[in-house]
């Protein structure tokens, strides 16, 4: 094939890539905006119920029916710091191409976790480049060719931060950063 039928391959795929968001990427947008569980929604609709007698009862079996799902693990309950530690821990592995490339709806993008900053426990060399490890537990290998001016050593404050198009950098000591991706 030709380098003028690979463009042209090329584009028709990026065409066909921005021409069907709509239609392929709704399912997304629907799953962005779904209601709380039905289990919640019972709790909550208690509230609607005018007698007191009738609305304790319909709460204390809304709350059994409530807290049987959680027990069970069809229900997660979770706290805005248990969300953000999940984030944290999450940060820096691949995304879905459809959030990356913007289709799916943008509603966590102002939420979405942007950098963290942690400390190196541990370093090396891989034939790509530098090894990292950070306290967190995660383990970062370099994907470019560009070098830390001073070389990073266990205890030194790191900062990972969230690129274009679902890269990442990494920077040590406040040195320019290098690309990097998360292996662990």
């Amino acid at each position: 094939m030709s380098k003028a039928h690979l463009s042209a391959a090329a584009l028709l795929l990026l065409f066909s890539q921005t021409a069907l968001p709509p239609l392929a990427f709704a399912a997304d947008k629907d799953d962005a905006k779904q209601e709380p569980p039905a289990a919640f929604r019972q709790v909550v609709a208690c509230r609607n119920v005018q007698d007191s007698a009738p609305r304790l009862a319909c709460y204390d079996q809304q709350v059994a029916a409530l807290e049987q799902a959680a027990t069970k693990r069809e229900i997660v309950i979770a706290d805005k710091k248990a969300v953000e530690t999940a984030q944290r821990g999450l940060f820096g592995f691949a995304t879905p191409v459809a959030k990356l490339m913007g289709f799916g709806g943008n509603d966590e993008a102002a939420t979405e976790l942007k950098e963290i900053t942690t400390k190196v426990s541990g370093v090396g060399r891989s034939g790509s480049g530098w090894l990292l490890d950070f306290e967190d537990g995660s383990t970062w290998e370099q994907n470019d060719t560009r070098d830390f001016v001073l070389s990073p050593k266990v205890g030194n404050d790191a900062t990972i931060s969230r690129g274009i198009l679902g890269t990442f950098t990494v920077s040590v000591r406040g040195q320019r950063p290098i690309k990097m991706r998360r292996v662990k």
